[in-house]
């Protein structure tokens, strides 16, 4: 099974993450300590596997088989039910669908254009998500996803391939068009908003890190929207002229 999904996760989670980034901008710095508020445990509930067709999609004549979707959707069900929350499963499966055929979109359109991953370039990104995740080698990452998540070597090696095409094409599609100063401040004035009103909301005031102090995470965070924005220009153009055939 390709996994090609995890990689599209990744890149759509530095979206994601953007608006926790511009909160962690400037409440990181008001030396306010949160206090987190007492959750109620979830009902433990198994993941519902049932029904699921041994192909649940077909993308341009490229199936989509039932390995790769449980694969992906029985994590996104358990870090659900264990932050407890209420898992609509049906809901779960059809995002989860949606963003495998998206990804495969993504894959298939790099590939179109003639990106592909070299050898040197794997073991680089291995070597990289190794260090990431604390350990010391390529080969102890992937001893460490075959026991967590049953992948073989091969198949960690095509997941990186995959990433490494996907990361080609945002960054061709992007150019290299520079972060403008308004941009950064747009993003900037909108994480003061938002800390100010967690502050009235909370009965308190925080204190607001000035622009230049926080800039790094702005143009990390700038460029995050970026790479998003450009996915979905590439899945929605992607999508216009493609023969999906869903399953589930």
């Amino acid at each position: 099974m390709s996994i090609r999904t995890r990689m599209l996760a990744a890149v759509v989670a530095a979206a994601l993450v953007l608006g926790v980034l511009l909160m962690a901008v400037v409440a990181g710095t008001s030396g306010a300590d949160d206090q987190a508020d007492d959750q109620p445990a979830a009902e433990t509930t198994e993941a519902d596997l049932s029904g699921i067709p041994d192909v649940v999609a077909v993308v341009n004549g490229e199936e989509i088989g039932r390995d790769d979707f449980v694969a992906v959707y029985e994590p996104q069900f358990e870090q659900s039910a264990a932050a407890g929350q209420a898992v609509d499963q049906d809901d779960l499966k059809k995002q989860t669908l949606d963003l495998m055929v998206d990804n495969t979109l993504l894959v298939q359109e790099a590939e179109a254009r003639g990106f592909s991953a070299s050898e040197k370039q794997i073991e680089e990104s291995l070597q990289t998500f190794a260090t990431n995740n604390g350990m010391a080698s390529a080969d102890e990452y992937v001893a460490a996803l075959q026991e967590q998540q049953g992948l073989s070597e091969d198949e960690v090696r095509a997941q990186v391939a995959d990433g490494i095409v996907i990361e080609a094409l945002v960054d061709d599609e992007m150019g290299d068009e520079p972060i403008a100063e308004s941009e950064l401040r747009e993003l900037y004035d909108q994480a003061v908003a938002q800390q100010e009103q967690l502050g009235q909301a909370q009965g308190g005031a925080a204190e607001v890190p000035s622009f230049e102090e926080v800039r790094p995470q702005l143009e990390e965070a700038a460029q995050s929207q970026r790479q998003q924005e450009t996915l979905t220009r590439i899945v929605d153009e992607a999508r216009k002229d493609a023969e999906i055939e869903r399953r589930l």
